[in-house]
């Protein structure tokens, strides 16, 4: 893929970030072009959330610049709300109002931060229910829903804004084993239809399938990265060949 022609949708300049004395972030660069699946790999605790959460400034990163398209998020000038309703988020937890529908999950964001009006709202919100495979389930609560649908439900809800990029941060960790895949699936659509997407995850078949690039962190900065072809069959580094191996061996 010749990226010189695309646009870069986030680029990340430099992103430090630490917690007390320890240093999560140790100085991370990295652009994400438009269509591109960048998965994010590495050992827990290596900072591959708190790079996600820089990107949209639900973290503020201590040192850096980030960008969406070509407005400065870092900038203190910025309207980070209105920035951000361009970046969809999808939590390993759901993140769910457990007292909405499904249907209604999905249109708050529509009615309260886009004002659209309650039928053009409903109707986008069944739109994105249909994309992910729930639009039988519109009126159903969280709590009768599994964990694969409400996932399903959240990923809808950053769908319906319309987002330049989504962000999932280690989407089907939450779930049992055989609901893991309903999940993947509605990504992998995602992918295959253009959607910019930065994945936290350890699916490797999902990274094996879809991945434009897999990004190997540890100890606060990228150590390695590359395709998946590359990264997966021989990678520059034992370590990488290591951890890859091992999340491999588990799935």
């Amino acid at each position: 893929m010749d990226n010189h022609n695309l646009k870069t949708i986030v680029k990340l300049e430099d992103i430090h970030k630490a917690y007390g004395d320890v240093e999560v972030l140790k100085g991370i660069t990295m652009e994400v072009t438009e269509g591109e699946v960048v998965v994010l790999v590495g050992p827990s605790g290596t900072g591959k959330s708190t790079l996600l959460r820089c990107i949209n400034q639900l973290t503020i990163p201590d040192r850096g610049r980030v960008w969406l398209e070509e407005i400065e998020l870092t900038d203190h000038k910025t309207d980070i709300d209105a920035a951000r309703r361009h970046i969809g988020m999808v939590f390993q937890d759901f993140n769910l109002f457990n007292h909405l529908t499904a249907l209604g999950n999905v249109t708050l964001g529509l009615t309260r931060v886009l004002g659209m009006h309650k039928e053009e709202a409903h109707q986008k919100a069944m739109q994105e229910l249909e994309r992910v495979g729930l639009e039988d389930k519109w009126m159903n609560y969280p709590g009768q829903l599994s964990g694969g649908q409400k996932q399903r439900v959240a990923i809808a809800r950053s769908l319906a804004m319309d987002p330049v990029v989504m962000l999932f941060d280690e989407p089907t960790s939450a779930l049992d084993p055989e609901l893991i895949g309903e999940v993947l699936l509605v990504m992998k659509d995602l992918a295959l239809g253009g959607m910019t997407m930065v994945c936290v995850t350890h699916e490797i078949g999902f990274a094996r399938e879809v991945a434009s690039r897999i990004v190997f962190m540890e100890h606060g900065v990228i150590a390695e990265s590359g395709t998946p072809e590359k990264m997966l069959k021989n990678p520059d580094l034992p370590r990488t060949k290591q951890f890859l191996g091992k999340i491999s061996d588990l799935h």
